[in-house]
């Protein structure tokens, strides 16, 4: 303590020199500020510091201690943190019965083995790469000691992965309509293939009372959900509608046509396929390749309007033409596929329950311009990881406390099966007896059970079994 009382005496005689230098004009107002701030950072983290040794040291004296751990060394712990780097010693400990090591002060809080980082900080990084590249998040903790890359991948592939890829429960909403909409990006793998990266997100519709249109109670589902994967995509997608929307009569949901996004709509009951715009006058323009761009438009309106004949009749007078190209004839059928392939979608456009779809600007805005814009090459667990950091912001959540709780959690889970070891080891021959007992038990419970609903009998449990 006496330490800490010179350091903040020298911090204070420091700014009175600086006061000085300001009053002479040797100074800026901004540099004084600077300084003292730095000064004031590095004393609070050695006070924090102290604070944590104080707090060893007297775990350090209680009897309970005493008679179930032994003391082994004193190691000295360094945490990165958002403020600079914390350093500070603790007690390194052995249990007497089971003899397993452990420093109590980095249970009491909650510090990750091995790691040389705070959650907090972890969470920053996780936060920035989600607009960053690797680099540039970590160059933006300004006083981070940590200049690696390489670093920003590891916490990505670790932590990242803890991040949920769908949105939380919410209190149930009374809503009749739900509108969904679905597109994917495609992210380059580091081993030269293409893979989708699913975007899924629901809304209550558009707050056309403000400039931006905002999306009302939006929520977000990311993945690449591949092959059979993507019916467990529209199943968690299902499943939270179903907790939140229990009485929802109607979704719509819209998206550009591919097979995945047309599977989700099969998947949902009461669901109808909506082909966004964006994607039909783009075929439409297409289907007008060589000639006026009118009749891009005119196309479009037929099809808007459902005058399937006339769209017909376009395809059929344009085949016709003998100056096509082989390409050109490609293009055509192509697009001529995608119109009338997609026909009643494009009509469901038209109902007067359904407002319109962003989904390719969504996709632009969040995914594109951080996993697919520029030249790069992802791992599956990297691109899955920050796509899920990017979506958990939007749906809302605090990335810093979701992994301080999937901490906690881990650390009781370690502590019951401590126990549990220590109940085994300490009382064995109790414990096959007990286990023994408790198995023909259960085994005639169960036996009962069946009996009691009709003859039916019941599974049992492997761990009975």
């Amino acid at each position: 303590m006496t330490s800490l009382l010179q350091d903040l005496q020298l911090l204070l005689d420091n700014l009175t020199t600086d006061t000085n230098k300001l009053l002479d004009c040797q100074l800026t107002f901004d540099d004084v500020l600077e300084t003292f701030m730095q000064e004031l950072r590095h004393w609070g983290l050695k006070l924090i510091g102290s604070y944590f040794e104080q707090l060893d040291a007297s775990y350090k004296q209680l009897p309970s201690r005493k008679k179930q751990y032994e003391v082994k060394a004193m190691r000295t712990c360094i945490k990165q943190t958002l403020y600079g780097q914390l350093t500070f010693k603790r007690t390194y400990y052995q249990d007497k019965q089971d003899q397993h090591y452990f420093f109590w002060l980095d249970q009491a809080l909650a510090f990750t083995k091995y790691s040389r980082m705070t959650l907090g900080f972890k969470a920053a990084v996780l936060e920035n790469v989600a607009k960053y590249h690797y680099q540039e998040a970590i160059d933006l903790l300004k006083y981070s000691e940590i200049h690696s890359k390489t670093t920003v991948m590891n916490i990505v592939h670790r932590e990242g992965q803890l991040l949920p890829n769908q949105p939380d429960q919410v209190q149930p909403r009374n809503k009749q309509i739900v509108y969904l909409e679905a597109d994917e990006d495609h992210v380059a793998f580091q081993d030269g293939s293409n893979h989708f990266m699913k975007l899924v997100y629901l809304h209550e519709g558009y707050d056309d009372s403000q400039k931006r249109h905002h999306l009302i109670q939006p929520k977000y589902f990311t993945g690449t959900y591949a092959g059979m994967a993507n019916e467990q995509l529209w199943d968690e997608v299902l499943c939270y509608l179903e907790a939140n929307y229990p009485q929802a009569k109607q979704f719509y949901l819209a998206g550009d046509g591919a097979p995945w996004i047309k599977a989700g709509a099969k998947y949902l009951p009461n669901c109808k396929f909506v082909l966004d715009r964006f994607h039909l006058l783009k075929y439409c323009r297409q289907a007008a390749v060589n000639t006026k761009a009118a009749a891009a438009y005119r196309l479009y309106h037929w099809a808007l309007t459902g005058q399937r004949d006339k769209v017909e009749l376009y395809f059929e007078t344009r085949f016709s033409d003998p100056d096509l190209t082989s390409t050109q004839i490609a293009a055509l059928n192509q697009a001529k596929t995608y119109l009338l392939g997609n026909w009643q979608a494009i009509l469901n456009t038209q109902e007067a329950a359904y407002q319109r779809c962003t989904a390719e600007g969504h996709i632009s805005h969040y995914f594109s311009e951080r996993l697919s814009s520029r030249p790069m090459g992802w791992s599956k667990v990297g691109a899955e990881s920050v796509a899920r950091s990017i979506i958990f912001q939007l749906n809302g959540g605090d990335i810093s406390q979701y992994l301080l709780n999937e901490q906690r959690k881990a650390a009781k889970e370690q502590r019951i099966r401590q126990v549990d070891h220590r109940f085994k080891a300490k009382n064995r021959p109790y414990y096959e007896h007990f286990q023994a007992d408790f198995g023909e038990t259960a085994k005639t419970h169960y036996w009962n059970q069946g009996i009691i609903n009709g003859g039916q009998i019941f599974d049992l449990p492997e761990q009975i079994i």
